[in-house]
């Protein structure tokens, strides 16, 4: 009796009960299959509830309401290390993001009725169409309010490489475009085998036999290309992980403390001999280029461990009174002192490196008490690495700036033959940011097959292959130096991957496809009213 009146309940309110597992079982697999948790297969299911639940048609508001939920209780759980830096900040970035999600969701929503009952075929445009508008939503939450591209689907894949390997064709966004489709498609299979069960009546999913077939032509299929590597040694690099405390880093009393650490574990390196010694982000109290004492005492340290350094540290033009500063990466040579160039952080990090509009909104400096802002670059500028006969561009990104896929693109487009990541998470705590960060790496590295090479104050310092590999790494959160022999595949030594040199098309074929779908739903549906 007990059982068939529960079976009659949820009978009843089968929409509700599936609108309730949809937010929580949506919510938690989205957040396990990112850094820290790593529970990469959680990618491949998140969205299957989702699309489920929208066999019931609920109403848009619904649809709204429950997405901004799901995301913004995710976003607040993967981003909580913020914190440390802000509460506010932390809770309003999640919602932001959460509004992204939840545009993709009401998205999906309409795409789901404009194809329902349209025949056996009409999963395919409505499963590709909702995947192509993923990729799309995720491309804009890269640009708008200066973007926030922070962990895209496809960073869940970082520690599975074989899953990664098309983006050196179309970017990252395939990897996300794959696993979405495969969520939707697994719920249209699930939901055949349910009106089988009711029904007995056979009947193909053909949207999802497609969906397997593009991800294992997107990605197994692609594992001839990590296969026959020709590698040879590039360079030895020397790195220190000083981890400098934040609270500390800035306070001039501590100043002749932190020089003291940085030279002695530059003379540690020294030993190990390196062709280079990567330092991370901002590590110097005071702008490198000052034409003073602490330029004078990084020149000399230099020629004094006979080794070149590339070095993170705040960048000045004009005068200290003119307050313009640069967050920057220096080459500082042997004997010759500092190289002419030097590159400086292109895309800065709103409200923690500058205030926008800060004299349209003055108030502003109450909440966020900056003294004044980093100016941005503007160049890629590479910095020369010499090694015996050989030369090699390396290509800077510093801090977030590896989340930004075209950065990366632009630098070996001019010629970078392997990236450097300056990076400073110390301002998070112990939680998750520097993994979350490094995922982002992967995605550069095998894009671009060029090395990526990664030095944190606290970590997360490792070097990362062409193929994604994470080759050597050291323990975060502590004082360490190491020599690493990073080593690159002949076979793309001064060659440009098809997405490095085609950029971002694929968006907007996402942005065709989406658009494509919608339409010819909308037709269908016009055609069938008559």
């Amino acid at each position: 009796m007990f059982i068939s009146r529960l079976a009659e309940w949820f009978e009843r309110r089968r929409s509700e009960v599936a609108q309730v597992a949809t937010l929580l079982f949506t919510t938690v697999f989205y957040v396990a299959a990112f850094p820290p948790f790593n529970v990469n297969e959680g990618a491949f299911v998140f969205l299957a509830p989702f699309a489920i639940w929208l066999r019931f048609q609920p109403s848009y508001k619904l649809v709204f309401w429950t997405s901004l939920a799901i995301g913004w209780i995710s976003w607040l759980v993967l981003i909580f290390w913020l914190r440390h830096v802000t509460w506010a900040g932390m809770v309003l970035l999640a919602g932001i993001v959460g509004l992204h999600f939840t545009l993709w969701a009401v998205g999906t929503a309409w795409l789901s009725r404009q194809w329902r009952d349209k025949g056996m075929w009409s999963g395919i445009p409505f499963v590709f169409g909702s995947a192509a508008l993923w990729v799309a939503v995720e491309y804009l939450r890269g640009w708008i309010f200066t973007g926030f591209p922070w962990l895209p689907l496809s960073s869940s894949q970082w520690n599975e490489p074989i899953m990664l390997q098309s983006a050196v064709y179309f970017g990252a966004w395939s990897i996300s475009f794959v696993l979405v489709s495969l969520n939707l498609a697994v719920a249209a299979y699930f939901i055949r085998l349910v009106d089988y069960a009711k029904t007995r009546r056979k009947s193909i999913c053909p949207e999802f036999y497609l969906a397997l077939i593009v991800t294992v032509s997107m990605t197994f299929m692609l594992l001839r290309l990590t296969s026959n590597q020709d590698r040879e040694s590039a360079f030895t690099a020397g790195v220190m992980q000083p981890f400098v405390p934040q609270d500390r880093k800035w306070d001039s009393a501590f100043a002749g403390k932190i020089l003291k650490r940085i030279e002695r574990q530059s003379l540690m390196l020294q030993a190990m001999n390196p062709d280079a010694i990567f330092w991370p982000e901002a590590v110097l109290p005071y702008a490198l280029n000052d034409k003073g004492e602490l330029e004078a005492w990084t020149e000399a340290l230099a020629t004094r461990i006979e080794t070149p350094i590339f070095a993170g540290a705040l960048g000045m033009e004009g005068e200290i009174e003119d307050d313009r500063f640069f967050n920057s990466v220096f080459l500082v040579r042997p004997e010759f002192g500092l190289y002419p160039e030097y590159y400086s952080k292109r895309h800065l990090v709103p409200f923690g490196e500058y205030i926008p509009l800060r004299r349209f909104w003055p108030w502003i400096q109450k909440i966020v008490p900056l003294n004044g802002d980093i100016l941005s670059g503007e160049d890629v500028n590479l910095l020369p690495l010499n090694v015996g006969s050989r030369r090699m561009e390396i290509g800077s990104l510093i801090c977030f700036e590896d989340a930004f896929p075209e950065l990366a693109r632009k630098s070996v487009l001019e010629g970078a033959g392997a990236l450097f990541v300056a990076t400073n998470s110390a301002w998070y705590g112990r939680g998750g940011a520097a993994q979350q960060h490094m995922a982002h790496s992967v995605l550069r590295a095998i894009e671009t097959r060029r090395v990526v090479l990664r030095v944190g104050n606290d970590g997360l310092t490792c070097w990362i292959d062409e193929y994604g590999h994470v080759v050597e790494e050291v323990e975060e959160w502590e004082q360490i130096v190491t020599k690493w022999e990073i080593s690159r595949d002949q076979r793309w030594i001064g060659r440009k991957t098809p997405y490095v040199e085609n950029g971002d098309w694929f968006v907007l074929a996402c942005l065709g496809a989406f658009g494509a779908s919608g339409i010819a739903g909308a037709r269908i549906i016009r055609k069938s009213a008559f």
